[in-house]
C-alpha cells in the first residue's frame, strides 16, 4: 500500500532537530549553574548558623555577672539574719546559699569552663567560691550560735573583689566576641545578596530558554497533527477491508455461539448444584423410593468416614448404613437409632427433626424430609460439641467456678423445690449459713492464690460432712450454705453445725503455707414458716414458696449475725427475738448515720497525771453520743457499729479536728491524746489528713499524742510504719494502747516508733490482789524504761492502785481516781485550780 505524501515527508526529515540542539544545551548549562549556586547557598546558610550559634557565648558574661550578684545577695541575707535571727531569715540564707551552690556548679561546665580555665586567677576565684559554699553549709546548721553569722559573712566578703574582676573580664571578652561576630555576619550578608542576584539572572535566562523551546514544540505539534490526519485516512481504508472479512466469518461464529450457550447453561446449573451441595455445613443424603442413593455431598462422606466409592448413585441405603457403622466414626447403636427414627417418619409420611445421643456423649441431629415420589432427603449434623458447650454454659450459670459447688441461683431453686414438695407431716428441713472468720487476713497476708486454695479446701471439707440429699453451695466470697434434707430437727442440724465448725476450723496446708480460719454458722428451720404461708385448702402457690424462702433466708441471716456477735467459731439457731434485735440494731445504725450531721456527738476529756512531777500532763479525748431519746450511749456499744458500717473514718477525722482545736486553747505544754481506729489506717491519705488538721488547728505537734492499738498493727499493711514515722518526724508522739490484751508481740516495740506504752486497765485493777497482774505491770514498765519509752497506767480508781503503779515505775496514770471524762466546759476547773492534781495525789 502506498503511503500518503505527508507521511513520507515526515519519515524522511524529522522537524526541528538542528534547531532544538542549542536550547537544550543552554538549558543544561543553566541547570548546572543553579545546582552550583544552591550548593554554595547551603554553605553560606551553614556559615550563618554557625555565626548565630556563636551568640550563645555571650551567656557567659550574663552567668558570671549573675553569680557575682547572687554572692552579694547571699551576703545581704546573712547580714539580715545577723540583725534579726529568726526562722524566716534563716530560710532566706539557706535559699541564697542553694542558689549560689547551683550557680557554682554551672561555672564548672559548658561554655563557661573554657573561659574560666583561660586564666589561673579566674580558676582560682571559682575554686575559692566552691570552697566557700562547701564551708558555709555546715555553718548554717549552727548559725544561731554566737558570732557564727559574722564568720559566715566574712567567708563570702573576700569573694567580692575577685567576683567583680571575673565579671569585668567576661564583659570585655564578650564585647570582643560580639564585634567579631557582627563583622563576620556582615560579610556573609553581602555574599548571600550577590548569590541571590546571580540566581535571579539565571532564572531570567531559564525563562527565555523555556519560551524558545515552547515555540519549537508548537511547530513540531503542527507537523504531528498533519501526520495524524494522514494516518486516519489510512485507517479508514483498513477498516473497510476488515469489515468485509468479518462479514464472511459472522455466519460461522453465530452457529458456534449457539452451541456454547447451551453448554454453558448446563455447566452453570451443574456447578451451582455441586457448590450448594458440597458447601453445606450439614451432611446431605437423597434416597429414591426404592431405597437407592440418588446423591450425597462430600460433607456426608467426611462425617461418616466413607470413601468416594460410596457416593455412586444407585447404591443401597442399607449397605450405606452398614458402611457407616463399619467406619467406626459413630457407635453402631447410635446409627441404628437414627435409622429407626427415620423409618418411623417415612412410614408416617411426615417430616421431622430429632437428635440421638450415645453413652459417650456423641450426638447427631437429623432433619428428615419426605419427597413426593416416595423418596426422602435428610441432613445430618454432629452436635456433640454444641451439646457440651450448652451443658457447660448451664453448669456455669448454676455453679461456682472456683469450688464447683452450686451457686446462689441454683441453691435458691433447690431450696424452693424442697419447700414446695414438703408436706406438713414430713420431717423438717434446715438451712445453715456459714461465714469464714478472718478470711480477708489470709488473702491480704498470703495472697489470693492461697485464698482460692483455702476456699476450695473448705468446699471439699463441707461436702465430706454432709449426707446424700444435703446440698452445699457457695453464695459468694467466703459465704457458704447447706440445705439439710428432712431430718430429726433441731438435733441433726445442731450436730451438723458442730461438725462443720470442728472440720472447717482445723489447720490447712496450702501451697506451702500453714493457715487457719474460723467459721460462724446460723441455722433456721422451715417447720413453722410453711404453716404460716399455706393457702386455704392446703395448696401452696409458687408465690407462697418464694415468700417462705425469703423468710427462711432472713431468719438464717439473723442467726448468723448472732453467732458472730457471740464470739465467732460457733453456731446459733434462729429465735423469734432476734428479729426485734435486728430491727433495734438497724435503728441504731440509722441514728448513728445522723449523729454527726445533727451535732449529737461530743468530745469529752479524761485527765492524765505525770507521776514524776505530780502535775497534770494532758487529757485523753473520748467520743460520746448524746442521743435525744436514748440519752448517753456507751462508746462500747456504738463505736464497734461505727467501724462496721464505715462511719469511723469521717467521725475519727472530726474528733481529731475538735480535740486539736480545743487543745490549742489550753495552757502549754498540756497535750491531748486522740485514738486512731485500725480502720482509719486503710485510708491512703491518713498521714496527709492528720498533718493538715494539725496545721489548721495551730496546735504544736509536740502537744498531740496519737494512740493506736495492736490490732491496727496486725490488720494494716506494711505502710503503717511509714505513716507512724512521718508522724514522729513532725513531732507528734505515738502511743501503743491496750498493750498486753491482744497479740502483744515484742517485735512491735522494735519495728515501730513508739514514745509511750499504755497498760490496759484490766491489769491495773487487779494489781493489789493478783501477783501475776503486778508482775506484768512491773515487767512492762521496766521494759519501756529500758527502751526509753513512757508508760501510762489506765483505769486507776483507788489509792492502792495508784501506789502500785507508782511503785512499778509507771510515768503516768489515768482513771476515775483523778476524775471521769468531762466536757469542755467542766474541764476549765483543771486550769483554774493548778494544784488540783497534787491535792489528789497527796490523798493517796
Amino acid at each position: 500500500m502506498d503511503l500518503p505524501p505527508g507521511l513520507n515527508h515526515a519519515l524522511r526529515s524529522p522537524p526541528g532537530t538542528a534547531m532544538a540542539r542549542f536550547p537544550r544545551l543552554g538549558f543544561l548549562i543553566v541547570i548546572g549553574f543553579l545546582a552550583v549556586a544552591a550548593a554554595y547557598t547551603s554553605i553560606l546558610i551553614l556559615q550563618r548558623q554557625q555565626a548565630l550559634r556563636a551568640v550563645s557565648r555571650y551567656s557567659v558574661t550574663w552567668l558570671i555577672s549573675q553569680s557575682a550578684l547572687e554572692v552579694a545577695r547571699l551576703q545581704v541575707a546573712i547580714g539580715t539574719y545577723r540583725l534579726q535571727p529568726d526562722a524566716e531569715n534563716l530560710d532566706t540564707v539557706q535559699l541564697w546559699l542553694d542558689i549560689v551552690a547551683n550557680r557554682t556548679q554551672l561555672l564548672g561546665g559548658g561554655e563557661i569552663w573554657p573561659f574560666i580555665r583561660a586564666e589561673p586567677e579566674r580558676e582560682a576565684t571559682v575554686s575559692q567560691l566552691r570552697r566557700a559554699v562547701a564551708t558555709a553549709q555546715p555553718m548554717i546548721d549552727r548559725l544561731n550560735e554566737p558570732a557564727e553569722a559574722d564568720r559566715l559573712l566574712a567567708l563570702f566578703s573576700d569573694l567580692n573583689p575577685r567576683m567583680t574582676r571575673l565579671a569585668s573580664a567576661s564583659y570585655i571578652e564578650g564585647n570582643e566576641l560580639l564585634g567579631a561576630d557582627i563583622e563576620h555576619l556582615g560579610r556573609l550578608q553581602w555574599i548571600f545578596s550577590g548569590v541571590l542576584i546571580t540566581l535571579l539572572l539565571c532564572c531570567a535566562a531559564l525563562i527565555g530558554t523555556l519560551m524558545h523551546h515552547n515555540r519549537l514544540v508548537q511547530n513540531a505539534n503542527r507537523e504531528v497533527n498533519a501526520l495524524v490526519q494522514d494516518l486516519t485516512r489510512t485507517g479508514r481504508q483498513l477498516a473497510t477491508a476488515k469489515e468485509q472479512a468479518q462479514e464472511a466469518m459472522g455466519e460461522v461464529q453465530q452457529q458456534y455461539r449457539a452451541l456454547r450457550l447451551r453448554d454453558a447453561e448446563l455447566n452453570v446449573q451443574n456447578a451451582r448444584f455441586d457448590a450448594a451441595l458440597n458447601n453445606m455445613s450439614q451432611a446431605l443424603c437423597m434416597v429414591s423410593a426404592e431405597g437407592r442413593l440418588i446423591v450425597c455431598n462430600t460433607r456426608f462422606l467426611g462425617l461418616f468416614g466413607l470413601g468416594e466409592e460410596f457416593a455412586t448413585p444407585g447404591s443401597s441405603v442399607a449397605g450405606l448404613f452398614r458402611a457407616m457403622a463399619a467406619s467406626g466414626r459413630y457407635d453402631a447403636m447410635l446409627l441404628a437409632a437414627v435409622r429407626q427414627a427415620q423409618e418411623e417418619l417415612l412410614a408416617e409420611g411426615r417430616p421431622g427433626t430429632f437428635f440421638r445421643e450415645d453413652a459417650a456423649g456423641r450426638a447427631l441431629a437429623v432433619s428428615h424430609q419426605p419427597m413426593a415420589d416416595g423418596g426422602w432427603v435428610a441432613t445430618y449434623e454432629d452436635i456433640t460439641e454444641r451439646r457440651r458447650v450448652e451443658a457447660r454454659i448451664t453448669f456455669m450459670a448454676h455453679h461456682d467456678m472456683l469450688t464447683g459447688l452450686p451457686n446462689r441461683v441454683l441453691f435458691r431453686d433447690s431450696m424452693e423445690a424442697a419447700l414446695s414438695s414438703r408436706r406438713d407431716d414430713d420431717a423438717t428441713i434446715a438451712l445453715l449459713f456459714l461465714d469464714l472468720d478472718h478470711f480477708k487476713n489470709v488473702n491480704d497476708t498470703l495472697g489470693h492464690p492461697v485464698g482460692d486454695a483455702l476456699l476450695q479446701e473448705v468446699a471439699r471439707r463441707l461436702r465430706a460432712c454432709v449426707r446424700d440429699g444435703d446440698i452445699v453451695a457457695r453464695l459468694g466470697g467466703d459465704e457458704f450454705a447447706v440445705l439439710q434434707a428432712p431430718a430429726n430437727q433441731p438435733e441433726d442440724a445442731g450436730a451438723l453445725a458442730q461438725r462443720l465448725v470442728d472440720v472447717v476450723c482445723a489447720p490447712y496446708e496450702l501451697l506451702g503455707y500453714r493457715t487457719q480460719v474460723g467459721v460462724s454458722i446460723g441455722i433456721a428451720l422451715a417447720e413453722d414458716i410453711l404453716a404460716e404461708d399455706t393457702m386455704a385448702g392446703g395448696t401452696r402457690t409458687k408465690r407462697d414458696v418464694a415468700i417462705a424462702a425469703d423468710k427462711l433466708l432472713r431468719n438464717v441471716d439473723m442467726a448468723l449475725y448472732r453467732a458472730k456477735d457471740d464470739g465467732r467459731r460457733t453456731w446459733r439457731f434462729f429465735e423469734p427475738g432476734m428479729e426485734a434485735e435486728l430491727q433495734a440494731r438497724l435503728a441504731m445504725e440509722a441514728d448513728l448515720r445522723e449523729a454527726l450531721p445533727r451535732n449529737q456527738l461530743e468530745v469529752w476529756y479524761q485527765p492524765i497525771i505525770n507521776l514524776g512531777t505530780n502535775r497534770l500532763s494532758g487529757f485523753e479525748a473520748l467520743l460520746r453520743w448524746r442521743h435525744p431519746v436514748r440519752g448517753m450511749v456507751s462508746p462500747g456499744v456504738f463505736i464497734p457499729i461505727m467501724e462496721e458500717i464505715g462511719l469511723i473514718e469521717g467521725v475519727g477525722r472530726w474528733v481529731l479536728e475538735q480535740a486539736t482545736r480545743q487543745a490549742n486553747s489550753w495552757p502549754a505544754p498540756l497535750k491531748v491524746a486522740v485514738n486512731l481506729s485500725p480502720l482509719q489506717f486503710r485510708a491512703a491519705d491518713l498521714a496527709d489528713s492528720v498533718l493538715q488538721i494539725l496545721r489548721q488547728s495551730g496546735l504544736a505537734p509536740q502537744r498531740l499524742e496519737l494512740e493506736i492499738t495492736e490490732s491496727a498493727l496486725l490488720q494494716a499493711d506494711g505502710g503503717i510504719a511509714g505513716i507512724l514515722t512521718a508522724f514522729r518526724d513532725t513531732g507528734i508522739r505515738i502511743a501503743l494502747d491496750d498493750f498486753g490484751t491482744h497479740y502483744s508481740s515484742l517485735s512491735y516495740l522494735r519495728s515501730f516508733p513508739f514514745d509511750k506504752i499504755k497498760i490496759d486497765q484490766s491489769f491495773v485493777r487487779e494489781m493489789p490482789d493478783r501477783a501475776d497482774c503486778l508482775a506484768i505491770v512491773n515487767s512492762v514498765a521496766h521494759l519501756a524504761n529500758q527502751l526509753g519509752m513512757a508508760t501510762t497506767a489506765e483505769g486507776v480508781e483507788t489509792a492502792a492502785q495508784l501506789q502500785s503503779v507508782r511503785a512499778a515505775g509507771c510515768t503516768e496514770a489515768q482513771g476515775y481516781f483523778f476524775g471521769p471524762p468531762e466536757s469542755t466546759i467542766e474541764l476549765r476547773r483543771w486550769f483554774e485550780e493548778p494544784g488540783r492534781a497534787l491535792a489528789l495525789l497527796q490523798t493517796a
